[in-house]
């Protein structure tokens, strides 16, 4: 396993879809803070599925060596590409007596559907990809097993046009890495990007040309509230009609209004007592965070 800290000095299989924007789990963003040094990247240590996934990797690799009478070898290798030192490949296994590489996963049961028929998620396409175009092999299999019931493996032919298009992306994103030069932001970003901006000054920038994107925020944000109005109204008048009933019933549609019981915590209570304080603080702590507020700029407007 390579730390946090050596892999911010190269671009891996496990990046490449975050950098063509084809990953589910990081933005090109994210993965820029992340290489930048200015986040610390998820830490999945404590992820069972994780840690699971890494004990099972000799399991699926055996398992995919006996049912296609194949050889395989674990390699602790870090291949690199001959033009861009950069960009780099951690294999899985090699497959003896032939130009052949095995990547290893697992997942859990409720995916199966992105493995059935030929299917594969096209993060682990473009990894596989991104491997074979590095090493120089032609054929890369993954082999996957399925919540710990269902075993499957499946060949990616390498494809030449699409890794000089990884080349290119990745050796782009990596001068910005280099200038510190932030990528473009997209609506997903919208969870990090108190982590790319966590600090403020005093000042108004003056930008005229986002007026016409805040009077449309506005009217969204009219829009939505006038339509949680009429949501609330529905609510209440369903619940007066259930009344102490479980829910009812229309031709279409059953609706229920069922009793909930959580457990919570009264830290106003705790806090009255001393003795308890202490122990309250020990599990808070403090979490930075920016909120956007639109108001009419009452300077301008007189």
């Amino acid at each position: 396993m390579f730390t946090a800290e050596e892999r911010r000095n190269y671009i891996g299989g496990s990046d490449i879809a975050a950098i063509l924007g084809m990953s589910r789990w990081k933005t090109p963003l994210k993965l820029w803070l992340e290489k930048t040094g200015e986040v610390e990247p998820d830490d999945l240590s404590e992820n069972e599925a994780v840690q699971l996934g890494i004990e099972l990797e000799d399991f699926v690799a055996q398992k995919f060596a006996r049912e296609n009478n194949k050889k395989v070898r674990k390699t602790s290798q870090m291949y690199v590409h001959k033009k861009h030192p950069f960009m780099v490949a951690h294999i899985d296994r090699l497959i003896a007596g032939a130009d052949e590489i095995l990547e290893c996963k697992t997942c859990a049961s409720y995916k199966q559907d992105e493995w059935e028929e030929d299917k594969i998620p096209q993060e682990y396409i473009l990894q596989v990809i991104w491997y074979l175009g590095i090493t120089g092999k032609k054929t890369g299999y993954i082999a996957v097993l399925i919540g710990g019931q269902k075993f499957k493996s499946k060949p990616i032919k390498f494809d030449k046009n699409l890794f000089d298009l990884m080349v290119e992306s990745a050796k782009e994103f990596w001068e910005c890495v280099q200038t510190k030069t932030m990528p473009a932001i997209t609506v997903q970003d919208k969870p990090i990007l108190i982590k790319a901006f966590p600090n403020q000054n005093d000042e108004y920038i003056e930008k005229q040309e986002m007026e016409e994107k805040i009077i449309k925020l506005q009217r969204i944000k009219k829009g939505i509230k006038l339509l949680e109005d009429k949501k609330d109204v529905l609510e209440t008048e369903l619940k007066a009609v259930i009344n102490e009933n479980c829910g009812l019933l229309t031709q279409n549609y059953k609706v229920s209004w069922k009793l909930e019981t959580k457990t919570c915590i009264d830290t106003k209570q705790f806090n009255k007592f001393k003795k308890y304080s202490s122990f309250v603080q020990r599990y808070c702590y403090e979490q930075k965070t920016r909120k956007l507020y639109v108001s009419q700029n009452k300077k301008k407007a007189a």
